[in-house]
């Protein structure tokens, strides 16, 4: 048993048998072949968020290569999903500054600017973890995922959704592009620009915040820049702000410090343009981005001889992303026995991969968000400028019991929202319409904001009848081995399959797929999959 596997155990500490170690051996032994469903299976567990039964035979049918190839090579599956509605909203501010207001109008105008954004906020967060779950393109957002924890920017800090979705779609654009060019868009975007205060980068106060993550967070890693070139590079930017107007990039040419600047060893008189070229033109840089790939797909420490192969790859494409991918899904090291397996789900793997797997519909976003929020993955806020630290700091106490509830709420459903709750969207319904009086434009943004009735959803309990018909599963065996290869992809002990067809026997040796006995019996089972240890692993 592995070490992530016997910690998780000790943890979790279910009633159900431990693993066989001759199963644990034949999983292990399995990774060495050459392509294979359990190989297929990871690919599209790490490369997106896995898959039903059906997908991962496709994959495997394909062989690595083309596998690789459907996967990174996205653009041609199509994909269209409504944008939310605060995508058309126009850049608005409340305008607390007006000498007509008194005080008690101001604070009024700043709660109701809150509740908007907050409403914008939920409407985003539901949005995107929607698109995780039905996309039939999963790197694209699992990408999009890995550069909103690489490149942070969180909503307490930015104040404003419209910002911070419109991040996620550059994110999305350039998801699997050149990490140069997306680089040099990070630092012209506005909810970065707020959130590491380049907005306020002036050539008399330069600020340094945005230059320091620049180089110690972003492209090259601590130890391969001065405290100096943090200083020039500070300079370099100054001026790079936000038009009042449109919200988007503005270069204020009087804020930019034209003087000379020595950076790296060469001297110039450098704008940041120049600076992020010069950043690039440093071998640290694509270790830095390989390395943080590799950890973040893989799960493990690269090893050196990997990191200096695909590093060299990487400069050599001049940072383009695919072949880099692709070099990283083809290594053997990325189907070892010490990765397969091994890695511990985050949050949003936890969640949108039980969804995807089970085929359930989401209705309830909210949930669903709030979960990730109590797990430590909070879409739009990362904890810090380094975001999520990942691996086994997803589990602690807390965590634990809250990835038990969102496991059991997949399976069982979520409660009805409190009356109290229409209650207070009621109120905030007459608040919006009392600040028509006060600023028309910002109550004008309700028009743009999403319905606040759907933070009424909740999720029904899942229906397994339709998956049993469709694979015609009535005796307690093949129900148990169904589900098992489904959500855990490998093979479990035989003590512990005894432990799952044991609970079905109860309901009978034939179940019938729509009878209430066999759902709730199926439903147990399934909550007893999820609640083994190896499910946390990914």
């Amino acid at each position: 048993m592995s070490l992530i596997t016997l910690l998780l155990a000790m943890l979790f500490g279910t009633g159900v048998p431990p693993a066989d170690p001759a199963v644990e051996k034949n999983a292990s032994s399995a990774a060495s072949a050459e392509w294979n469903e359990e190989r297929a299976a990871h690919l599209l567990r790490r490369a997106g968020f896995g898959g039903t039964p059906e997908q991962v035979k496709y994959l495997a049918s394909l062989g690595r290569d083309r596998a690789v190839e459907y996967l990174v090579d996205y653009e041609s599956i199509p994909f269209e999903m409504p944008e939310p509605k605060i995508a058309a909203a126009p850049v608005v501010r409340p305008r607390i500054g007006r000498a007509d207001l008194d005080e008690e109008e101001r604070r009024q105008l700043l709660v109701r600017f809150r509740m908007l954004s907050q409403l914008a906020f939920r409407e985003i967060s539901g949005w995107w973890i929607e698109r995780m779950i039905a996309t039939p393109r999963p790197l694209e957002e699992k990408m999009v995922l890995f550069w909103h924890g690489h490149f942070t920017s969180g909503f307490r800090e930015v104040n404003a959704a419209r910002p911070l979705y419109g991040q996620n779609q550059l994110f999305r654009r350039m998801a699997v592009g050149n990490f140069c060019d997306l680089t040099l868009e990070i630092s012209r975007d506005t909810a970065m620009l707020l959130y590491l205060n380049n907005a306020q980068n002036r050539k008399q106060k330069p600020n340094e915040n945005f230059a320091r993550e620049l180089l110690e967070l972003f492209t090259l890693g601590a130890g391969h820049y001065t405290e100096q070139d943090i200083k020039e590079a500070a300079r370099a930017f100054t001026g790079w702000t936000i038009n009042p107007q449109d919200g988007g990039f503005f270069f204020a040419a009087r804020q930019h410090d034209f003087g000379a600047k020595t950076f790296m060893g060469r001297s110039g008189n450098f704008d940041g343009e120049e600076i992020i070229a010069i950043i690039f033109q440093q071998p640290a840089a694509s270790q830095h981005l390989v390395r943080k790939l590799w950890t973040y797909f893989a799960g493990t420490e690269i090893p050196s001889a990997e990191l200096e192969r695909l590093s060299r790859l990487f400069r050599a494409e001049d940072y383009e992303l695919r072949p880099l991918l692709k070099a990283m899904f083809h290594s053997e090291g990325f189907y070892a026995a010490d990765v397969m397996h091994q890695q511990v789900k985050c949050p949003v793997d936890l969640v949108v991969g039980t969804i995807r797997m089970l085929e359930v519909v989401p209705e309830d976003t909210l949930a669903l968000t709030s979960a990730l929020r109590m797990m430590g993955q909070e879409l739009f806020q990362p904890p810090n400028v380094k975001g999520w630290d990942g691996g086994l700091t997803w589990i602690n106490t807390a965590s634990l019991f809250n990835r038990y509830n969102l496991l059991a709420y997949v399976v069982y459903g979520t409660p009805q929202r409190p009356k109290e709750l229409t209650r207070r969207l009621a109120d905030a319904e007459q608040m919006m319409n009392q600040m028509q009086e006060i600023d028309p434009q910002l109550a004008a943004m309700g028009d743009y904001m999403m319905d606040p009735a759907e933070l009424l959803r909740h999720q029904p309990p899942f229906d397994p009848a339709p998956l049993l018909r469709r694979h015609k599963l009535e005796r307690p065996e093949k129900i148990v081995d169904h589900f098992v290869q489904r959500l855990l992809q490998r093979k479990i002990s035989p003590s512990r399959r005894k432990v799952l067809i044991d609970e079905l026997k109860r309901v009978g040796g034939k179940l019938e797929p729509g009878t209430p006995e066999t759902i709730e019996a199926v439903r147990g089972v399934i909550h007893l999959i999820l609640s083994m240890p190896d499910y946390q692993l990914g």
